[in-house]
């Protein structure tokens, strides 16, 4: 008896069970995935609003070391605990240099950058340039391809973001050395996550974020002890704002930024960054009640829009 070809045969017909759960899996995954890009966005935000506050206990490169050193520590003593692999050979060397660029270039430079004058509005612009710079150091570096339509929603976002933090801006002689640290800045976040992406993909979690972590905390001490004399006041308002720093925004934030970098194209995760300025400034509001005008407001939802225009283009 021959098998009308027409038909499918019993033992190659999907389950209407599997189906569903398959179904109900990636509706599950595309969950968690928003939820992860939320967090990134609340996490990196408040991570200006910290250093603000921590900058009034310490000088930023200090600041910078002691949150890396807690971060980093608690990472590799999860890591020998849970008995995780730890990084070996070129792995090693590949994670250094990335924590160095995102963790000890990136945010040392922002610190020194608001300690010496800088709005943390003006800050949070000038790292939202990062979704333009790492875009374009992916192409050539990991071959991704940006659309039109990426472009469009990358250059809207960067309009919205330059409306919002427009209100209240002023530039004089005082700022020029505190930007030069915030576009030192800006090249340390863009360098280091397409050099996380090209060399240190499948790292583990744990392990490689705490050698991340301490590598940056070690290039961060050497300024604090030999230019600042360590300097750093331990009073019971600075724990609270160096916990935050070290816990929240080291591990957390940087933890949600790798795991979307692994799944996404450099240009979707980084057009996220669009929104921390206006993050920012909504966190400034409830927390240090500053005021938000027309032009941040309009600036929201045309970096909203750019945002989501750029995060639907895949890679």
């Amino acid at each position: 008896m021959q098998l009308n070809p027409t038909e499918a045969s019993p033992s190659t017909a999907p389950p209407p069970a599997a189906s569903g759960t398959a179904l109900a899996a990636r509706d599950s995954g595309r969950s968690a995935d928003l939820l992860a890009r939320i967090a990134l966005v609340l996490v990196w935000s408040s991570g200006f609003i910290s250093g603000k506050l921590g900058l009034r206990h310490s000088s930023p490169y200090t600041f910078a070391a002691l949150r890396f050193a807690i971060a980093g520590a608690i990472l590799l003593v999860i890591a020998l605990v849970s008995r995780r692999a730890l990084p070996r050979g070129r792995m090693l060397a590949h994670l250094a240099v990335a924590g160095v660029l995102v963790q000890a270039v990136q945010f040392s430079s922002i610190y020194v950058g608001m300690d010496l004058g800088v709005p943390s509005g003006l800050a949070a612009l000038i790292i939202a340039l990062y979704p333009l710079t790492a875009s374009l150091i992916a192409v050539p570096v990991l071959h991704e391809r940006v659309t039109r339509g990426q472009c469009l929603g990358l250059i809207l976002g960067l309009g919205g973001v330059a409306l919002a933090v427009s209100e209240g801006l002023h530039f004089d002689g005082d700022y020029l050395v505190g930007l030069g640290f915030l576009v030192l800045a800006l090249l340390g976040i863009s360098a280091g996550t397409v050099y996380q992406k090209r060399f240190c993909q499948g790292m583990e979690p744990v392990s490689g974020n705490a050698v991340q972590l301490l590598a940056a905390a070690f290039v961060a001490l050497l300024p604090a002890l030999f230019a600042e004399g360590f300097d750093a006041t331990f009073t019971a308002g600075y724990w609270p704002v160096l916990l935050w720093a070290a816990l929240v925004n080291s591990i957390i934030g940087v933890g949600l930024l790798y795991g979307l970098l692994q799944r996404h194209g450099t240009s979707q995760v980084s057009s996220l960054f669009y929104l921390v300025p206006m993050v920012t400034a909504g966190f400034a509001a409830l927390l240090l009640d500053q005021h938000l005008g027309p032009l941040t407001l309009g600036g929201l939802v045309l970096a909203t829009a750019g945002t989501l225009l750029a995060s639907r283009v895949r890679s």
